[in-house]
């Protein structure tokens, strides 16, 4: 269940030396142990916030969630079905069908809550393994790292570099200027071309339509040509339950958020066209009237 590493990038930027979170760790409240004598993990149900995260990352699909929305290990005799189209002994991710969850599952339902409950680099930890599991190669900031505030890097493989801001609550409104400053590092310090540069604001819950936010976004695109993304933990914990991976979005407009009807389900449904309509909370999809 390691973490892959910000390699450099074809477009000559080189974001190896980002001061990111060294932490490899998966489960973002150390709810899961290894058991050294049944050689198998031990999830402590009582610190489990459901997110499913070891789920989807255990190569042996050994892992699921329960109805009440916590994690559980699988035992021979479970009457639990893993999603998976086949169970065998190596190391190599075994493929996945159906979904580990749904939007009314209670992490999911949760969401903004538990992210405000939890802390910065619990939460920073979670949407960093999320967008992992979600096929990105990301990588966020070390913590007390005052040098560099940007929260993450993402790496597509067309060369495109992603910077995100991570926010959470009324927070939300101050992710697009601080995308402004991003921008402006990763282009000044390490030489990452102005086309190549995605920024992507990664906020709880869409803010409502008529906030500064949106205004912001679109004076970077006005004035810089830049198209800012936005995405929430909403959407990437069903695409991850779903095993469905983000596209490289730099060559489309997917999740763009200019001044239009804001609906990221119209995005979603491109990556998986069975994508459910239902948000799993007010401000997963669409702004909140």
């Amino acid at each position: 269940m390691e973490l892959a590493e910000v390699e450099p990038s074809p477009n000559g930027s080189n974001l190896a030396d980002f001061p990111g979170d060294p932490s490899r760790e998966v489960c973002p409240v150390d709810a899961m142990t290894w058991n050294r004598v049944t050689y198998g993990p031990n999830i402590d149900t009582d610190r489990c916030i459901g997110c499913g995260l070891c789920a989807v990352r255990c190569p042996y699909g050994a892992i699921a969630l329960s109805s009440d929305g916590t994690a559980v290990v699988q035992e021979q005799d479970s009457s639990i079905t893993m999603p998976v189209a086949a169970k065998d002994q190596s190391h190599s991710r075994l493929p996945r069908h159906g979904s580990l969850g749904d939007s009314g599952m209670p992490f999911a339902r949760r969401l903004p809550a538990i992210m405000d409950h939890i802390g910065d680099i619990p939460r920073s930890r979670m949407v960093r393994n999320m967008l992992i599991a979600c096929g990105l190669d990301a990588k966020t900031r070390r913590k007390g790292d005052t040098n560099i505030r940007m929260d993450g890097v993402l790496h597509f493989v067309s060369g495109a570099v992603g910077v995100f801001e991570l926010e959470a609550g009324s927070a939300a409104l101050e992710s697009p200027r601080a995308l402004l400053e991003d921008i402006a590092v990763l282009h000044g310090r390490f030489h990452v071309p102005m086309d190549a540069i995605v920024p992507v604001s990664i906020v709880s819950e869409l803010p409502n339509v008529r906030a500064e936010y949106y205004r912001v976004i679109d004076d970077i695109s006005s004035v810089l040509n830049i198209q800012c993304r936005t995405l929430t933990p909403g959407l990437l914990c069903l695409l991850m339950w779903r095993f469905r991976t983000l596209p490289d979005v730099k060559a489309s407009d997917l999740f763009t958020t200019q001044a239009r009807p804001v609906d990221l389900h119209r995005s979603l449904v491109t990556v998986d066209p069975d994508f459910p309509a239902e948000e799993p909370y007010a401000g997963a999809f669409r702004p909140a009237k």
